[in-house]
């Protein structure tokens, strides 16, 4: 059986709580500025989606009238693109995924006409986001490659990531992954300078998500832990609960079941700790789809029948078929199909309906099993239909081998021998494609090892330059300090004035000073980790040895050379001394 359709975050943690929405508000009375308010309406309406709907459209509603009555196009955007953005993130309903487009479309359109380069490509990023939910996958390649092209000429870090990324995505749905590593590694490559936390979290997820769909599930996991370090260094805790759901999935596709309810046990308990309970929804959700996966339908019933916050959430946020296509999927399992039937005859209408492409995917084939396993072959070919014709409006070899298989074996049972010999040779042709598919993953797999040690050996001899870039300069400010000594004695030497001689002495010893400072920084650093508090003490104890002492030196040193005791040298006489040349001795 294929995986429930529960496989979409129901909550998202957005970094904020519920109970931070009075904080929000508070903000926003004292907001003075439309910007500000346009900001923070849109994080209530954000905060509030898919738990409290009217009021999540209320704050949208008035985001939108702030940013009108603005005047000012740039804020116009920012509240359309927020729309568009809020909408994708549950786009795993049709009607959302169409809202944004609608947002996103009206914010490109408004975009070029006012010339605004940044925002057109913002907005060609959430038009290449629609497109994927919509299985436009051309489309939404070239509204990618559009955003990385004006991104290119805009001074704006996070505008070059989020291009980069989306291409990525975009290329990653055309199975033309060597080019979507290559551009997710740009996007992480450039966050990894920018330092941004945002930026750094979003592209770890990437290459998580890209390595778990090549099957290098280690190198995955390394990738979501990267994520939790992250979010310990920069105290996100909000970040940890999305988190531990993501590498609860990956453990479940390894078949780590204890790990993975590990993870979830640790996404409950903190949900707990940070007063966001209704976040457990989501875990519900995923535990369900880990006792389902794992063959433990009587857990997956238990589960359901148990949780009724969580069908009471499902159903006042008007996602009741997914509950109902799960009752379907575990009475089916357990061969108690009169109950089945009665949840899938519930859920068909909504699915029919709402359901974005994968979501219908799911059902439709989970009902075809059904029907399969009540001797139904009629009903079961009416499904296995849909699902073909689903596979075919997107162009997606994975579901027309599927349909294709299935439809062979339906046919047969039917006695419909011309039809069944039809979809044979199409499930052969769709296999062949796949193992194609499968072959250059192989291939993929070592062109992305050597891409990443071609990555690595440019680093290296990056660092390699820098480190003899640096000896060069520390070798050039040695000599100079050198110079200015040699400079300043020579002074004492001269008849030279003592003020000329006390400038050039304060000057030589700062820059002796400095300099010493600039050597023990890099060190320094390296013994604290770049912990403030550490570097700032030992700072201060350097300091507290270095600065009487460069007082005391340049006290002594210059008392030294204005009392003018070297000036009983002849100074015709020293230099005479100096550029004379010894004789060569006489041979007789």
């Amino acid at each position: 059986m294929l995986l429930p359709a529960l496989l979409f975050v129901i909550i998202r943690a957005h970094g904020q709580n519920l109970a931070l929405a009075d904080s929000l508000n508070r903000e926003l009375e004292k907001a003075t500025n439309a910007k500000n308010r346009i900001t923070i309406l849109g994080q209530l309406a954000t905060l509030h989606m898919n738990i409290d709907n009217e009021k999540a459209e209320a704050y949208a509603k008035e985001q939108m009238r702030t940013a009108e009555l603005s005047r000012d196009r740039k804020l116009i955007l920012l509240a359309l693109l927020s729309h568009a953005n809020r909408h994708f993130d549950s786009g795993n309903m049709r009607e959302n995924a169409e809202k944004g487009k609608e947002y996103a479309t009206k914010a490109l359109e408004l975009a070029r006409k006012g010339g605004l380069e940044e925002f057109v490509a913002w907005s060609d990023i959430m038009m290449a986001r629609a497109a994927r939910l919509e299985g436009q996958k051309d489309k939404a390649l070239n509204y990618g490659n559009l955003a990385v092209s004006i991104a290119s000429t805009v001074d704006s870090d996070s505008l070059k990531v989020a291009a980069f990324n989306s291409l990525a995505r975009s290329y990653h749905t055309r199975n033309e992954k060597l080019l979507a590593f290559r551009n997710y590694l740009q996007a992480l490559n450039i966050a990894e300078v920018s330092g941004k936390y945002e930026q750094l979290r979003d592209c770890y997820y990437n290459m998580a998500s890209f390595y778990e769909d090549l099957g290098e599930f280690e190198k995955a996991k390394d990738y979501l832990f990267d994520v939790h370090s992250l979010t310990v260094e920069r105290n996100r805790r909000w970040d940890r609960l999305e988190l531990y759901i993501a590498i609860g999935l990956i453990y479940v596709k390894t078949k780590q079941y204890d790990f993975a309810i590990n993870f979830y046990d640790k996404c409950m308990a903190l949900a707990d700790s940070l007063d966001f309970s209704i976040y457990k929804l989501n875990v519900y959700a995923r535990l369900f789809d880990l006792y389902f996966t794992s063959n433990q339908p009587e857990k997956a019933l238990q589960l359901v029948n148990e949780k009724t916050e969580l069908k009471s959430f499902m159903a006042n946020a008007g996602f009741a078929m997914y509950i109902n296509h799960a009752y379907a999927l575990a009475y089916t399992a357990l061969g108690k199909f009169d109950s089945a039937k009665y949840y899938y005859t519930l859920a068909e209408p909504e699915f029919e309906k709402r359901a974005n492409f994968y979501n219908q995917w799911y059902f439709y084939g989970n009902y075809a099993y059904y029907f399969r396993q009540t001797g139904n072959h009629r009903k079961s070919l009416e499904y296995w239909l849909k699902v073909y014709q689903l596979g075919e409006s997107h162009k997606d070899i994975t579901i027309l081998h599927q349909a294709c298989s299935q439809l062979d074996s339906v046919y047969q049972r039917l006695g419909d021998y011309k039809n069944a010999y039809h979809y044979h040779r199409r499930s052969i042709h769709f296999k062949d494609s796949l193992d194609n598919l499968a072959a250059e993953r192989d291939l993929l797999a070592l062109e992305v090892d050597n891409e990443n040690k071609r990555q690595a050996r440019e680093a290296e001899l990056a660092e390699i330059a820098k480190r003899e870039r640096h000896h060069i300069q520390y070798m050039g400010i040695t000599t100079a300090i050198a110079a200015v000594f040699i400079v300043l004695v020579m002074l004492g030497i001269f008849s030279v004035s003592r003020a000329t001689i006390r400038i050039l002495g304060f000057f030589a010893f700062i820059f002796l000073f400095e300099f010493i400072i600039l050597l023990a920084d890099h060190q320094i650093h390296d013994w604290t980790h770049g912990e403030p508090w550490k570097i700032l003490t030992i700072k201060i104890a350097l300091i507290s040895v270095l600065l009487p002492l460069h007082h005391y030196l340049e006290k002594k040193v210059i008392a030294y050379l204005t009392s003018r005791k070297l000036l009983t040298v002849n100074p015709k006489e020293l230099l005479t001394k100096l550029s004379a040349r010894p004789e060569t001795e006489t041979v007789h």
